[in-house]
């Protein structure tokens, strides 16, 4: 049985990877259906490398704060769990999932650029990171847990989760710090120190120039998801991207199989509809 070379069938399908992104990009002209398109695409690659556990939609995620509910910024791409959960309303264009079933969500940019000593444009990875560092503070998830041994009696559990993982997909780059994987990745690292905790992009795959991710620094005593060392490779890095993403999904952590997340904190139950006791209902099993 003669050796597969696995580096040289990365190479090529990253050139494969490569010329359908160049293709798609330079297809569309309208800014705003391009816009569409290529979060489209980015949704069916995803749809095509990722397990069957995990859904791939847009929309929104809501979460619960003291003084309600509330909606995210509108996202290009939601990765959550489709085996157990999925979305709470389903609008056609887009979707609203609870928090409790997100895994991670991915901005999908055309290009994407770095605006140090500027106001960060829309496709600037400081504004990726100002929208990050937002979205990872929804960390309260709630679940209906079994009491003791009872099959019938659950009670709600509140818990403070882990941060999303976040992603940036951008089809090419734009202006000299972009294209530079090593310059771009230093910025990377320097924003992400200057907005601090909770911000955390776990990675931002760049077409035409390289992946930038981050590993888990182990120099240090503390084990947390807050801790973390800037990477990034130009070889392979599409490779890279879905290698690393796996393993993100993979370890975000899960509830046990016996929690339902409780999905009727979201809705004002009155409002929604009355429960009505049926009289003499009580019955014994």
């Amino acid at each position: 049985m003669s050796s597969t070379n696995l580096a040289e069938l990365a190479k090529i399908e990253e050139e494969l990877m490569a010329a359908k992104l160049k293709s798609v990009r330079h297809s569309i002209s309208h800014a705003a259906e391009k816009g569409r398109s290529l979060e489209q695409y980015v949704i069916a690659l995803l749809k095509d490398l990722l397990p069957g556990e995990y859904g791939v939609s847009t929309g929104f995620i809501a979460y619960l704060t003291e003084s309600g509910v509330r909606l995210s910024s509108q996202l290009d791409i939601i990765i959550y769990d489709a085996l157990r959960s999925g979305p709470l309303i389903r609008l056609g264009t887009c979707d609203v999932f609870p928090l409790e079933a997100v895994y991670g969500y991915v901005e999908v940019k055309a290009s994407i650029c770095s605006s140090v000593g500027s106001k960060p444009s829309g496709s600037s990875i400081e504004e990726c990171i100002d929208k990050n560092f937002k979205l990872r503070q929804m960390y309260e998830r709630s679940f209906w847990v079994p009491m003791d041994e009872s099959p019938v009696r659950v009670d709600i559990r509140k818990l403070h989760w882990l941060g999303l993982r976040s992603y940036v997909f951008a089809f090419e780059s734009s202006g000299a710090a972009a294209k530079d994987i090593g310059l771009f990745s230093q910025r990377v690292s320097d924003s992400l120190n200057k907005k601090g905790c909770p911000a955390h992009l776990h990675g931002v795959y760049i077409a035409d120039a390289g992946y930038v991710y981050t590993k888990p620094d182990d120099s240090g005593a503390e084990d947390s998801d807050d801790s973390f060392r800037v990477c990034y490779t130009s070889e392979n890095s599409f490779a890279a991207f879905r290698i690393e993403l796996m393993k993100a999904l993979s370890t975000f952590p899960r509830p046990d199989s016996s929690w339902v997340p409780a999905l009727e904190r979201y809705y004002d139950h009155s409002a929604l509809w009355e429960e009505r006791v049926v009289s003499g209902s009580s019955l014994d099993s």
